[in-house]
């Protein structure tokens, strides 16, 4: 009975042996499994961290150099210097803009205005081009023949009020220049635009120029009271 009684005993403290290996042993791979997975959120925390620190990067790096190209933009955009004394273009008031005509004993005259250039072309199709700058530096007195005929074409131009424009050769240092106004004259019930056309030290009309060979035709002879002309 004795001998049955310690058998027993044996085999259970076998068995309370066998679980507790068992159970620390699936206590260590629980444990082995919580520090891998720490050390994996570890490690992904870090690389997102470092990416964000990069992307972080990227747009400081992006936005410091914005202000340098909006700078250099605004620069170029801003600067009027165009060279050989030309401070920028003299715009054209927008009433002048277009082509327009003038008849006389001579023919027809045209003229041609756009934002800084004027065309004249002549009754024999003669044709001289006019480009408007603003001079920046006085008239030298010692310039070539070559100089001033590389020049033909650039004339000093000013602003006359909100409708006119007056221009000089661009080396012309005496006699007068020339000067060109936007003007409105009632013709057969209607209100037409005219450019007024002057040449010398004063303000006087020389030529008359419609918005069509038509009306410079029709009105080739007439006179207006509010008009100051040369002849």
């Amino acid at each position: 009975m004795k001998k049955t009684i310690w058998v027993i005993l044996a085999a259970l403290s076998t068995l309370l042996i066998l679980t507790g290996c068992s159970s620390n042993s699936s206590e260590h791979k629980s444990s082995a499994s919580s520090k891998a997975e720490l050390v994996k959120s570890s490690s992904s925390k870090k690389k997102h961290s470092e990416k964000k620190k990069e992307s972080s990067s990227e747009k400081e790096s992006s936005s410091s150099s914005l202000p340098s190209e909006v700078s250099s933009s605004s620069s170029t955009q801003s600067s009027e210097n165009m060279g050989e004394d030309r401070g920028g273009y003299v715009t054209t008031p927008e009433a002048m803009r277009g082509t327009w005509y003038s008849k006389d004993e001579n023919g027809m005259r045209k003229l041609v205005i756009s934002d800084h250039e004027i065309t004249f072309i002549s009754p024999d199709g003669e044709t001289n081009h006019a480009i408007l700058y603003k001079r920046t530096n006085d008239i030298p007195s010692d310039v070539s023949e070559s100089e001033r005929q590389s020049k033909e074409e650039w004339r000093s131009a000013g602003n006359i009020g909100t409708n006119g424009i007056s221009m000089r050769g661009w080396y012309q240092l005496q006699g007068g220049g020339e000067h060109f106004f936007a003007h409105e004259e009632e013709i057969d019930g209607q209100k037409v635009p005219l450019v007024l056309y002057g040449f010398g030290a004063n303000d006087l009309t020389d030529y008359v120029y419609y918005p069509s060979e038509d009306l410079a035709n029709q009105q080739s002879d007439a006179k207006y009271d509010d008009i100051n002309y040369k002849f």
